[in-house]
């Protein structure tokens, strides 16, 4: 049943069939007619420009056909262009009202799809849209379309600055329905009065609100500069303090990188006590705080001797920042930690640091260590000493007894300028195993594979992308020599692992994962979220090669920023790398992720 289009403007509109209303439309031969006539026969496959020409007809004809052609599609996109289409009518005294009207009315319905076409096509309206916009973001029943709402209103709520206005905020604020998550930091920014202030405090601390509008509001704190204006760091001190005792800690940590960002706090204790997390990330977060904010007040030595990996870590990282001799020596006995953790984190500092002291120490890590911790400290005699002498520990042994005594050492830049020369060839050695053309070296590392409906697309040579897939986890598995250790974790709408952590290879557990491999088909999303999560639940995996052609669609996190950011943290206490393979198209989440981990990114088709 649909609408009777062609009637006068002040004639009630009724149901009638659609059979009448095509014999009707045929009679009357008016361009309303016709193109409604139009509309009705393709449907969703209307072009868009074609409810364009209908709503600039202008007349109450035409906006009643673009109300009865809602009723011919199905589709989000089609929808949302017939209400992009009325905006044609709000010069008209009498029919710019009729269209805010019936838009608002769809858009608060609560009817899906329909609701969010209504409100995502309102949002472009401007000014003439406010008040309905407004009443859209209070009473809309479609998250989506109260989503859509505050995105029309950003400009005016910041103006605004009450209550009121961040109360809507932080109730329809959805991540990219209103914006980018830096339009949002900008502006929860501008909320800085006191009973908004009262407000964030509140919501930082309830366990109902929205995790990602409260990690907006936090990064948006830290953009506040500490020392500026004594009330409103009294203020932001006080919404940070309520995050820290949040029961999620990927909020706790949040609120550590905000006071960081902002240049400390007023109220240190709460980070101390933060030093002493249970949640590793957090703590570790808080113990690097604590250096930024009085490093004289930490005892860096302590530390290092801590039965706590995680405070050897940060022992590691203040101990590079302290210039005496015996913070060096201090540095050099973590090179040598029990735990992998400590010894990536002891490699990478030394050679922030820059001594020259400290080139036969990682000489002889080069000979101690096996897999990506090796290239570890390849990397960073590389970079210390502006040569390249690969893995040949005889010739670094040789080159520290030849020119030890005397070797001037390099600045950073430049070893970095020695390194752009030498050209940009296999990072990791030149190794004869590798995944997409990347080096394979680790000892324990996790292949963790797109298997989305997206995966069935054609890649190259005819093969579908699936296939190419399986062939590359078939080839590398079939040169990994015994005894490294190895897991598969293919995923779509979430991720499925072969083992529950990393297995030795042999030839049983080689022909067990490419039997795995080859039994795998392409459907459903992109879980990317939970797929990296089975990866970094098994403590012994130190590299991953992430193999995505989609950015997320599904999971706990999908906006790529915070995705990214929850990576960063999971991984500020492991050290992993991450190798990204973006299948068909750049992505910026992925080169993102490889960079935050020192990983290598490489797009293929």
């Amino acid at each position: 049943m649909i609408r009777f289009v062609f009637s006068t403007l002040r004639r009630p509109v009724r149901a009638v069939p659609a059979a009448l209303l095509l014999a009707s439309a045929a009679t009357a031969q008016t361009p309303e007619a016709e193109l409604f006539a139009k509309i009705q026969k393709r449907g969703d496959r209307t072009p868009h420009a074609l409810y364009e020409e209908l709503a600039e007809l202008g007349s109450a004809r035409a906006f009643e056909a673009l109300e009865s052609a809602l009723d011919e599609v199905n589709r989000l996109w089609s929808q949302r262009a017939i209400f992009h289409s009325m905006r044609h009518f709000l010069g008209d005294e009498t029919l710019g009202p009729k269209a805010l009207a019936t838009i608002e009315r769809h858009a608060r319905s609560g009817e899906g799809i329909r609701a969010r076409a209504a409100a995502g096509a309102l949002a472009g309206f401007g000014p003439p849209a406010h008040d309905a916009l407004y009443d859209v973001a209070r009473g809309a029943g479609e998250p989506i379309a109260r989503a859509h709402a505050i995105r029309g209103l950003r400009t005016t709520l910041g103006e605004r600055g009450d209550d009121d206005a961040l109360a809507l905020v932080l109730k329809g604020w959805i991540t990219p329905h209103s914006g980018t998550r830096e339009q949002g930091v900008e502006l929860l920014r501008s909320f800085t009065t006191d009973d908004a202030f009262q407000r964030l405090e509140r919501f930082v601390a309830s366990s109902r609100a929205s995790q990602e509008v409260q990690r907006i509001v936090l990064i948006a704190l830290g953009g506040h500069p500490r020392g500026e204006d004594d009330a409103l760091d009294e203020h932001v001190d006080g919404v940070l303090g309520r995050a820290l005792g949040s029961s999620d800690a990927a909020l706790r940590y949040e609120a550590l990188q905000a006071i960081d960002a902002r240049g400390g706090t007023s109220e240190p204790r709460r980070v101390e006590k933060a030093a002493r997390d249970r949640d590793p990330t957090v703590r570790r977060a808080a113990l690097v705080l604590l250096m930024d904010i009085d490093a004289t007040g930490v005892d860096f030595y302590r530390l290092a001797k801590s039965s706590d990996a995680i405070e050897r870590q940060a022992a590691a990282i203040g101990l590079a920042e302290d210039p005496a001799p015996e913070a060096l020596a201090a540095l050099h006995r973590l090179l040598r930690d029990d735990d992998p953790t400590v010894r990536v984190e002891a490699i990478h500092q030394t050679g922030r640091r820059r001594e020259r002291s400290s080139i036969p120490e990682l000489i002889d890590r080069l000979a101690a260590e096996t897999g990506r911790l090796r290239t570890d400290a390849r990397h960073a005699l590389t970079m210390l000493t502006a040569r390249d002498l690969g893995f040949r520990l005889g010739a670094w042994r040789d080159f520290w007894r030849q020119e030890g005594e005397t070797f001037p050492l390099p600045t950073y830049d430049e070893a970095l300028a020695a390194a752009e020369e030498r050209g940009s060839g296999p990072r990791d050695g030149g190794s004869s195993v590798a995944f997409y053309g990347l080096d394979v070296v680790s000892n324990r590392f996790a292949l963790v594979v797109d298997t989305s409906g997206s995966m069935k697309e054609r890649a190259y040579a005819g093969k579908r992308r699936i296939e190419v897939a399986k062939e590359e986890i078939q080839r590398t598995l079939e040169r990994i020599r015994d005894g490294v250790a190895f897991n598969v974790i293919p995923f779509s709408d979430e991720a499925r692992p072969l083992h529950d952590g990393v297995v030795q290879v042999s030839d049983d557990a080689r022909d067990e994962a490419i039997a795995f491999s080859n039994a795998l088909r392409p459907v459903g999303g992109t879980n990317v979220h939970d797929a990296l999560a089975a990866a970094f639940d098994d403590p012994e995996i130190d590299t991953i090669y992430l193999l995505t052609d989609g950015e997320p669609s599904v999971g706990e996190i999908v906006e790529p920023a915070f995705l990214r950011d929850e990576i960063a943290r999971w991984n500020s206490v492991r050290g992993v790398r991450i190798h990204c393979i973006a299948v068909g198209k750049n992505s910026e989440l992925l080169e993102g992720i490889a960079s935050d981990s020192g990983g290598l990114y490489r797009r293929v088709n």
